[in-house]
Protein backbone atom coordinates (compact mmCIF):
# COMPACT_ATOMS: atom_id res chain seq x y z
CA UNK A 1 0.00 0.00 0.00
CA UNK A 2 1.40 3.49 -1.06
CA UNK A 3 1.80 6.65 1.16
CA UNK A 4 -2.12 7.98 1.89
CA UNK A 5 -2.69 11.70 2.64
CA UNK A 6 -4.94 13.05 5.52
CA UNK A 7 -5.69 15.68 7.58
CA UNK A 8 -5.23 16.14 11.20
CA UNK A 9 -8.39 16.01 12.77
CA UNK A 10 -7.45 18.56 15.53
CA UNK A 11 -5.30 21.00 13.41
CA UNK A 12 -6.25 20.43 10.21
CA UNK A 13 -2.76 20.00 9.24
CA UNK A 14 -1.49 17.79 6.23
CA UNK A 15 -0.46 14.04 7.41
CA UNK A 16 1.05 11.68 5.20
CA UNK A 17 0.87 7.33 6.03
CA UNK A 18 3.80 5.94 5.00
CA UNK A 19 2.28 2.27 6.15
CA UNK A 20 -1.60 2.89 6.81
CA UNK A 21 -2.11 -0.45 7.25
CA UNK A 22 -0.22 -0.95 10.11
CA UNK A 23 -0.02 2.35 11.85
CA UNK A 24 -2.14 2.20 15.02
CA UNK A 25 -0.73 6.03 16.76
CA UNK A 26 0.20 8.94 14.31
CA UNK A 27 1.86 12.14 16.71
CA UNK A 28 0.30 15.41 14.76
CA UNK A 29 3.75 17.33 14.35
CA UNK A 30 1.78 20.27 14.35
CA UNK A 31 -0.35 20.71 17.02
CA UNK A 32 1.11 17.85 19.18
CA UNK A 33 -2.27 15.71 19.35
CA UNK A 34 -2.08 11.97 19.80
CA UNK A 35 -4.42 10.22 17.16
CA UNK A 36 -5.27 6.83 16.60
CA UNK A 37 -5.50 5.13 12.65
CA UNK A 38 -8.19 2.34 12.56
CA UNK A 39 -9.28 1.58 8.66
CA UNK A 40 -7.86 4.94 7.10
CA UNK A 41 -9.41 7.43 9.46
CA UNK A 42 -7.59 9.32 12.04
CA UNK A 43 -9.34 9.73 15.40
CA UNK A 44 -8.34 12.24 18.32
CA UNK A 45 -7.23 10.83 21.31
CA UNK A 46 -5.33 13.80 23.33
CA UNK A 47 -3.38 16.77 23.04
CA UNK A 48 0.19 15.67 24.26
CA UNK A 49 2.38 17.89 26.56
CA UNK A 50 5.68 17.76 24.97
CA UNK A 51 8.08 20.21 24.18
CA UNK A 52 9.45 21.12 20.54
CA UNK A 53 11.29 18.37 18.90
CA UNK A 54 14.18 19.34 17.84
CA UNK A 55 14.78 16.67 15.41
CA UNK A 56 17.89 15.94 13.10
CA UNK A 57 16.05 14.09 10.19
CA UNK A 58 12.48 15.32 9.56
CA UNK A 59 9.55 13.34 9.17
CA UNK A 60 9.16 12.19 5.21
CA UNK A 61 13.32 12.36 4.48
CA UNK A 62 13.43 9.52 2.27
CA UNK A 63 17.62 8.19 2.62
CA UNK A 64 20.03 5.38 1.54
CA UNK A 65 21.21 3.37 5.14
CA UNK A 66 23.43 0.53 4.47
CA UNK A 67 22.24 -0.12 0.82
CA UNK A 68 19.03 0.09 0.98
CA UNK A 69 16.45 2.81 0.74
CA UNK A 70 14.69 4.18 4.08
CA UNK A 71 11.98 6.88 4.96
CA UNK A 72 11.89 8.94 7.75
CA UNK A 73 7.95 8.33 9.46
CA UNK A 74 8.01 8.16 12.98
CA UNK A 75 10.32 10.49 16.54
CA UNK A 76 9.94 8.98 19.46
CA UNK A 77 11.87 10.69 22.61
CA UNK A 78 12.32 8.78 25.64
CA UNK A 79 14.22 9.54 28.86
CA UNK A 80 15.54 7.29 31.91
CA UNK A 81 16.78 8.85 35.09
CA UNK A 82 20.10 7.64 36.79
CA UNK A 83 21.43 8.70 40.12
CA UNK A 84 18.46 11.71 39.58
CA UNK A 85 19.38 13.12 36.14
CA UNK A 86 17.94 12.68 33.06
CA UNK A 87 19.46 10.74 29.79
CA UNK A 88 16.79 11.78 26.79
CA UNK A 89 17.49 9.96 22.90
CA UNK A 90 16.05 10.04 20.30
CA UNK A 91 14.43 7.01 18.63
CA UNK A 92 13.80 7.40 14.39
CA UNK A 93 11.27 5.00 12.88
CA UNK A 94 12.85 3.73 9.39
CA UNK A 95 10.33 2.31 7.03
CA UNK A 96 12.61 0.48 4.45
CA UNK A 97 11.60 -0.86 0.78
CA UNK A 98 10.03 -4.21 2.00
CA UNK A 99 7.88 -2.60 4.27
CA UNK A 100 9.53 -3.68 7.01
CA UNK A 101 11.09 -1.35 10.24
CA UNK A 102 13.99 -0.59 11.55
CA UNK A 103 14.87 2.38 14.21
CA UNK A 104 17.87 4.67 14.24
CA UNK A 105 19.08 6.02 17.73
CA UNK A 106 20.59 9.12 18.82
CA UNK A 107 22.30 9.25 22.01
CA UNK A 108 24.24 12.44 22.73
CA UNK A 109 26.02 12.18 19.17
CA UNK A 110 26.19 8.13 19.14
CA UNK A 111 23.87 6.74 16.42
CA UNK A 112 23.21 3.20 15.50
CA UNK A 113 20.93 1.07 14.10
CA UNK A 114 18.13 -1.20 15.37
CA UNK A 115 16.11 -3.97 14.03
CA UNK A 116 13.62 -6.45 15.83
CA UNK A 117 14.81 -10.22 17.29
CA UNK A 118 12.52 -12.51 17.34
CA UNK A 119 11.98 -13.48 21.30
CA UNK A 120 12.62 -17.21 20.50
CA UNK A 121 16.11 -16.31 19.08
CA UNK A 122 17.62 -15.03 22.27
CA UNK A 123 17.87 -17.66 25.11
CA UNK A 124 16.29 -16.01 28.00
CA UNK A 125 18.52 -14.11 30.51
CA UNK A 126 17.86 -14.28 34.19
CA UNK A 127 17.68 -11.33 36.65
CA UNK A 128 21.38 -10.45 37.55
CA UNK A 129 23.37 -12.96 34.59
CA UNK A 130 25.63 -10.93 33.20
CA UNK A 131 26.57 -12.52 30.14
CA UNK A 132 24.84 -14.30 27.57
CA UNK A 133 25.51 -16.30 24.84
CA UNK A 134 23.61 -15.83 21.08
CA UNK A 135 24.17 -14.80 17.57
CA UNK A 136 27.33 -16.57 17.60
CA UNK A 137 29.45 -14.47 20.74
CA UNK A 138 29.45 -13.58 24.32
CA UNK A 139 27.18 -9.67 25.38
CA UNK A 140 27.81 -8.16 28.46
CA UNK A 141 25.09 -6.94 30.29
CA UNK A 142 26.02 -3.47 30.27
CA UNK A 143 23.11 -1.67 32.09
CA UNK A 144 19.48 -1.71 33.61
CA UNK A 145 16.51 1.48 33.12
CA UNK A 146 13.27 2.19 32.94
CA UNK A 147 12.72 3.91 29.95
CA UNK A 148 9.93 6.59 29.41
CA UNK A 149 8.46 7.71 26.35
CA UNK A 150 8.41 12.05 26.45
CA UNK A 151 7.45 12.57 22.84
CA UNK A 152 5.84 11.53 20.08
CA UNK A 153 5.86 12.66 16.23
CA UNK A 154 4.83 10.92 13.14
CA UNK A 155 2.95 7.15 12.81
CA UNK A 156 3.63 3.98 14.59
CA UNK A 157 2.67 0.36 14.40
CA UNK A 158 1.57 -0.07 17.68
CA UNK A 159 -0.61 2.15 20.20
CA UNK A 160 2.13 4.58 21.80
CA UNK A 161 1.70 6.62 24.31
CA UNK A 162 3.52 9.45 25.95
CA UNK A 163 4.65 8.23 29.79
CA UNK A 164 4.59 4.35 28.33
CA UNK A 165 7.49 2.92 30.19
CA UNK A 166 9.37 -0.02 29.45
CA UNK A 167 12.39 -1.86 31.39
CA UNK A 168 15.46 -1.90 29.55
CA UNK A 169 18.22 -4.39 29.59
CA UNK A 170 21.30 -3.71 27.48
CA UNK A 171 23.78 -6.43 26.81
CA UNK A 172 26.68 -5.48 24.73
CA UNK A 173 29.41 -6.92 22.18
CA UNK A 174 31.00 -3.57 20.47
CA UNK A 175 29.73 -2.70 18.00
CA UNK A 176 26.50 -4.45 18.44
CA UNK A 177 23.86 -4.13 21.22
CA UNK A 178 21.50 -6.66 22.08
CA UNK A 179 18.29 -5.31 23.86
CA UNK A 180 15.20 -6.33 25.80
CA UNK A 181 12.21 -4.00 26.13
CA UNK A 182 9.83 -5.68 28.96
CA UNK A 183 6.49 -3.42 29.39
CA UNK A 184 4.25 -4.87 32.04
CA UNK A 185 0.17 -4.61 30.88
CA UNK A 186 -2.58 -3.05 33.37
CA UNK A 187 -4.29 -5.84 33.07
CA UNK A 188 -1.39 -8.09 33.99
CA UNK A 189 1.28 -10.16 31.99
CA UNK A 190 4.19 -8.76 30.69
CA UNK A 191 5.14 -8.26 26.59
CA UNK A 192 9.05 -9.02 26.12
CA UNK A 193 10.75 -7.81 22.67
CA UNK A 194 14.36 -7.78 21.92
CA UNK A 195 16.15 -5.84 19.39
CA UNK A 196 20.22 -5.93 17.61
CA UNK A 197 21.34 -2.69 17.33
CA UNK A 198 24.59 -1.77 14.79
CA UNK A 199 26.75 1.09 15.77
CA UNK A 200 26.99 3.56 12.93
CA UNK A 201 29.25 6.59 12.48
CA UNK A 202 27.54 10.21 12.72
CA UNK A 203 29.28 10.74 9.13
CA UNK A 204 27.18 7.50 7.74
CA UNK A 205 23.87 9.21 8.98
CA UNK A 206 24.64 12.43 7.16
CA UNK A 207 25.78 10.51 3.84
CA UNK A 208 22.62 8.41 3.50
CA UNK A 209 19.90 11.48 4.36
CA UNK A 210 22.26 13.72 2.44
CA UNK A 211 22.19 16.16 5.83
CA UNK A 212 23.57 19.95 5.69
CA UNK A 213 26.45 20.30 8.05
CA UNK A 214 28.51 17.93 9.60
CA UNK A 215 27.39 16.16 12.59
CA UNK A 216 28.52 17.15 15.96
CA UNK A 217 31.02 15.00 17.74
CA UNK A 218 30.10 12.45 19.74
CA UNK A 219 29.89 13.17 24.12
CA UNK A 220 32.22 10.61 25.81
CA UNK A 221 32.23 6.78 25.23
CA UNK A 222 29.09 5.21 23.84
CA UNK A 223 28.22 1.80 25.46
CA UNK A 224 29.11 -0.38 22.48
CA UNK A 225 30.63 2.38 20.31
CA UNK A 226 33.65 0.60 18.91
CA UNK A 227 37.21 1.12 20.59
CA UNK A 228 39.18 2.59 17.97
CA UNK A 229 42.40 1.48 18.93
CA UNK A 230 41.11 -1.96 18.52
CA UNK A 231 40.84 -1.33 15.23
CA UNK A 232 43.63 0.32 14.65
CA UNK A 233 45.71 -2.99 16.19
CA UNK A 234 43.47 -5.19 13.72
CA UNK A 235 45.28 -2.96 10.70
CA UNK A 236 48.50 -3.20 12.36
CA UNK A 237 48.51 -7.47 12.27
CA UNK A 238 48.94 -8.39 9.27
CA UNK A 239 52.27 -5.74 9.09
CA UNK A 240 53.38 -7.41 12.51
CA UNK A 241 52.72 -10.57 10.89
CA UNK A 242 54.85 -10.03 7.86
CA UNK A 243 57.76 -8.52 10.18
CA UNK A 244 57.78 -11.62 12.31
CA UNK A 245 57.66 -13.49 9.00
CA UNK A 246 61.01 -11.38 7.24
CA UNK A 247 62.66 -11.45 10.57
CA UNK A 248 62.21 -15.02 11.00
CA UNK A 249 63.85 -15.71 7.15
CA UNK A 250 66.85 -13.98 8.25
CA UNK A 251 67.54 -15.30 11.53
CA UNK A 252 67.17 -18.68 9.61
CA UNK A 253 69.40 -17.60 6.92
CA UNK A 254 71.78 -15.90 9.37
CA UNK A 255 72.23 -19.19 11.35
CA UNK A 256 73.03 -21.11 8.56
CA UNK A 257 76.05 -18.71 7.28
CA UNK A 258 77.18 -18.14 10.59
CA UNK A 259 79.22 -21.87 11.31
CA UNK A 260 80.13 -20.82 15.23
CA UNK A 261 83.89 -22.59 14.05
CA UNK A 262 86.30 -23.30 16.86
CA UNK A 263 89.73 -21.61 15.74
CA UNK A 264 91.40 -21.35 19.54
CA UNK A 265 90.84 -23.09 22.63
CA UNK A 266 93.46 -23.18 25.41
CA UNK A 267 93.74 -24.04 29.05
CA UNK A 268 95.98 -22.20 30.55
CA UNK A 269 97.95 -22.71 34.28
CA UNK A 270 98.00 -19.38 36.10
CA UNK A 271 100.50 -20.38 38.44
CA UNK A 272 102.66 -21.79 35.93
CA UNK A 273 101.98 -18.54 33.77
CA UNK A 274 103.18 -16.13 36.90
CA UNK A 275 107.07 -16.09 36.86
CA UNK A 276 106.94 -15.25 40.85
CA UNK A 277 104.73 -18.15 41.82
CA UNK A 278 106.53 -20.88 39.83
CA UNK A 279 109.75 -20.38 42.87
CA UNK A 280 107.08 -21.00 45.13
CA UNK A 281 105.65 -24.06 43.82
CA UNK A 282 109.08 -25.44 43.58
CA UNK A 283 109.91 -24.96 47.40
CA UNK A 284 106.56 -26.16 48.52
CA UNK A 285 107.61 -29.59 46.95
CA UNK A 286 111.07 -29.50 48.29
CA UNK A 287 109.90 -29.12 51.84
CA UNK A 288 107.64 -31.90 51.13
CA UNK A 289 104.36 -29.88 51.25
CA UNK A 290 101.65 -30.87 49.03
CA UNK A 291 101.15 -27.69 46.21
CA UNK A 292 98.59 -29.16 43.78
CA UNK A 293 100.39 -28.04 41.12
CA UNK A 294 102.74 -30.46 38.21
CA UNK A 295 106.04 -29.16 38.02
CA UNK A 296 106.73 -25.75 36.24
CA UNK A 297 107.17 -25.97 32.42
CA UNK A 298 107.89 -22.56 30.16
CA UNK A 299 104.33 -21.82 28.37
CA UNK A 300 104.48 -22.34 24.88
CA UNK A 301 104.77 -19.47 22.81
CA UNK A 302 106.33 -17.12 25.40
CA UNK A 303 109.53 -14.66 24.64
CA UNK A 304 112.56 -15.83 25.93
CA UNK A 305 112.90 -13.31 28.60
CA UNK A 306 110.46 -13.87 30.93
CA UNK A 307 107.87 -10.59 31.22
CA UNK A 308 107.22 -9.19 35.21
CA UNK A 309 103.56 -9.67 34.73
CA UNK A 310 101.56 -13.00 33.54
CA UNK A 311 101.51 -13.04 29.55
CA UNK A 312 100.12 -15.86 27.51
CA UNK A 313 100.82 -15.61 23.10
CA UNK A 314 99.14 -18.64 21.43
CA UNK A 315 100.36 -19.90 18.18
CA UNK A 316 99.77 -18.55 14.94
CA UNK A 317 95.57 -18.72 14.18
CA UNK A 318 94.76 -18.64 10.70
CA UNK A 319 91.73 -17.12 9.90
CA UNK A 320 90.25 -17.44 6.48
CA UNK A 321 87.21 -16.26 6.26
CA UNK A 322 87.10 -12.03 6.30
CA UNK A 323 83.13 -11.26 6.10
CA UNK A 324 81.87 -13.04 9.84
CA UNK A 325 82.50 -11.90 13.15
CA UNK A 326 84.57 -13.47 16.52
CA UNK A 327 83.95 -14.09 19.85
CA UNK A 328 86.11 -14.88 22.73
CA UNK A 329 85.10 -16.85 25.86
CA UNK A 330 86.46 -16.34 29.04
CA UNK A 331 85.62 -19.50 31.82
CA UNK A 332 86.87 -19.06 35.10
CA UNK A 333 85.71 -21.04 38.10
CA UNK A 334 85.87 -17.92 40.55
CA UNK A 335 84.15 -17.88 43.71
CA UNK A 336 83.50 -14.76 45.43
CA UNK A 337 86.34 -13.38 43.62
CA UNK A 338 87.27 -12.17 39.93
CA UNK A 339 89.61 -12.48 37.67
CA UNK A 340 90.57 -10.15 34.71
CA UNK A 341 91.89 -10.68 31.15
CA UNK A 342 93.38 -7.91 29.09
CA UNK A 343 93.76 -9.49 25.13
CA UNK A 344 94.47 -8.46 21.98
CA UNK A 345 94.12 -10.36 18.30
CA UNK A 346 97.44 -9.08 16.51
CA UNK A 347 97.83 -9.26 12.72
CA UNK A 348 101.30 -11.37 11.80
CA UNK A 349 101.16 -9.41 8.53
CA UNK A 350 100.65 -5.75 9.57
CA UNK A 351 100.62 -5.75 12.77
CA UNK A 352 97.45 -4.47 13.89
CA UNK A 353 95.55 -5.02 16.68
CA UNK A 354 92.21 -5.84 17.97
CA UNK A 355 91.79 -4.98 21.47
CA UNK A 356 89.43 -6.71 23.94
CA UNK A 357 88.63 -7.14 27.73
CA UNK A 358 86.97 -9.72 29.79
CA UNK A 359 86.44 -10.61 33.40
CA UNK A 360 84.84 -12.60 35.36
CA UNK A 361 83.66 -11.95 38.91
CA UNK A 362 81.04 -14.50 40.77
CA UNK A 363 79.88 -13.97 44.20
CA UNK A 364 77.39 -15.09 46.74
CA UNK A 365 76.17 -15.30 50.04
CA UNK A 366 73.29 -14.89 52.46
CA UNK A 367 71.88 -11.18 53.72
CA UNK A 368 68.97 -11.38 56.27
CA UNK A 369 68.55 -15.20 55.88
CA UNK A 370 68.33 -14.77 51.73
CA UNK A 371 70.85 -15.91 49.60
CA UNK A 372 72.34 -14.12 46.82
CA UNK A 373 74.42 -14.09 43.78
CA UNK A 374 75.94 -11.70 41.29
CA UNK A 375 77.96 -12.13 38.11
CA UNK A 376 79.19 -15.28 36.30
CA UNK A 377 82.03 -17.75 35.51
CA UNK A 378 81.72 -16.66 32.14
CA UNK A 379 82.51 -13.85 29.93
CA UNK A 380 82.39 -13.43 25.98
CA UNK A 381 83.06 -10.56 23.83
CA UNK A 382 82.36 -10.16 20.24
CA UNK A 383 84.88 -8.65 17.87
CA UNK A 384 84.13 -6.94 14.39
CA UNK A 385 85.19 -9.58 11.31
CA UNK A 386 89.25 -8.82 10.60
CA UNK A 387 91.17 -9.67 7.38
CA UNK A 388 91.88 -13.20 6.31
CA UNK A 389 95.47 -13.81 7.70
CA UNK A 390 97.59 -15.25 10.27
CA UNK A 391 97.11 -13.67 13.85
CA UNK A 392 98.60 -14.27 17.63
CA UNK A 393 96.12 -13.96 20.74
CA UNK A 394 98.23 -12.27 23.81
CA UNK A 395 96.55 -12.56 27.15
CA UNK A 396 97.00 -10.84 30.22
CA UNK A 397 95.43 -12.14 33.20
CA UNK A 398 95.55 -10.14 36.03
CA UNK A 399 93.36 -10.45 39.83
CA UNK A 400 93.16 -9.27 43.46
CA UNK A 401 96.04 -10.05 45.39
CA UNK A 402 99.34 -11.95 44.65
CA UNK A 403 97.95 -15.64 44.07
CA UNK A 404 94.92 -16.02 41.44
CA UNK A 405 91.39 -17.41 42.56
CA UNK A 406 91.43 -20.36 40.47
CA UNK A 407 94.81 -21.83 38.83
CA UNK A 408 93.48 -22.91 35.26
CA UNK A 409 91.62 -20.62 33.12
CA UNK A 410 90.19 -21.36 29.57
CA UNK A 411 90.04 -19.46 26.90
CA UNK A 412 88.10 -19.80 23.61
CA UNK A 413 88.07 -18.45 19.99
CA UNK A 414 85.42 -18.66 17.54
CA UNK A 415 84.28 -17.44 14.49
CA UNK A 416 80.44 -16.94 12.79
CA UNK A 417 78.97 -16.95 16.01
CA UNK A 418 75.23 -16.34 15.88
CA UNK A 419 74.50 -12.87 17.99
CA UNK A 420 71.05 -12.93 19.29
CA UNK A 421 70.92 -9.60 20.69
CA UNK A 422 70.20 -8.21 17.69
CA UNK A 423 67.56 -10.42 16.70
CA UNK A 424 66.19 -10.48 20.05
CA UNK A 425 65.70 -6.23 20.06
CA UNK A 426 64.27 -6.90 15.93
CA UNK A 427 61.51 -9.01 17.98
CA UNK A 428 61.09 -6.56 20.82
CA UNK A 429 60.73 -3.53 18.45
CA UNK A 430 57.99 -5.58 16.51
CA UNK A 431 55.88 -6.38 19.41
CA UNK A 432 56.68 -2.96 21.18
CA UNK A 433 53.75 -2.10 18.60
CA UNK A 434 51.17 -4.14 19.79
CA UNK A 435 52.11 -3.71 23.61
CA UNK A 436 52.09 0.48 23.08
CA UNK A 437 48.16 0.27 21.49
CA UNK A 438 47.55 -2.32 24.27
CA UNK A 439 47.44 0.18 26.88
CA UNK A 440 44.89 3.24 25.02
CA UNK A 441 42.95 0.46 24.19
CA UNK A 442 42.78 -1.25 27.55
CA UNK A 443 41.93 2.46 28.86
CA UNK A 444 39.02 3.26 26.04
CA UNK A 445 37.55 0.07 27.39
CA UNK A 446 37.86 1.55 30.88
CA UNK A 447 36.43 4.52 30.40
CA UNK A 448 33.45 2.64 28.98
CA UNK A 449 33.12 0.57 31.94
CA UNK A 450 32.92 3.26 33.73
CA UNK A 451 29.72 3.88 33.12
CA UNK A 452 27.99 0.61 33.25
CA UNK A 453 25.87 -0.62 36.09
CA UNK A 454 27.69 -3.90 36.11
CA UNK A 455 31.48 -2.21 36.00
CA UNK A 456 33.78 -4.86 36.72
CA UNK A 457 35.15 -4.68 40.34
CA UNK A 458 38.22 -3.49 41.14
CA UNK A 459 40.59 -5.36 43.39
CA UNK A 460 40.27 -3.61 46.44
CA UNK A 461 36.61 -3.88 46.27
Amino acid sequence: MGTQSLNCPKCGGALALHAPDQTQRVGCPSCGSLLSAENGKLAFLKSLKQSHQEVVIPLGAEGLLKGEKVTCIGQLRRSCTIDGLPYPWTEYLLLDSQHGFKWLVESEGHWSLATSVAPGEVPQASEGQRNLRTHGQDWRRFQDVQAVVTGVWGEFYWSVEQGEQVLVTEFVAPPRSLTRERQSHAGGGEEVNWSLSTYLEPGEVWSAFKLAGAPPPPQGIGSFQPNPHRAALSKSALWIVGALGLLLILVMAESMTHRNEELFRQRIDLIELTPGLRPMAGDAARRGIPAGRPAPATPQGTPSEEPQEPVFFSEPIEIKDGHQNLAVTLSAPVNNAWIEVEGALVSETTGVAELFLLENSYYHGVDGGESWTEGGQTETVFLSAMPPGSYVLRLAPSWNGKVPPVRFIEVQLRQGVMRWLYPGLALLAILLVPLIMIFPMAAFEGRRWQESMYAPKSGGD
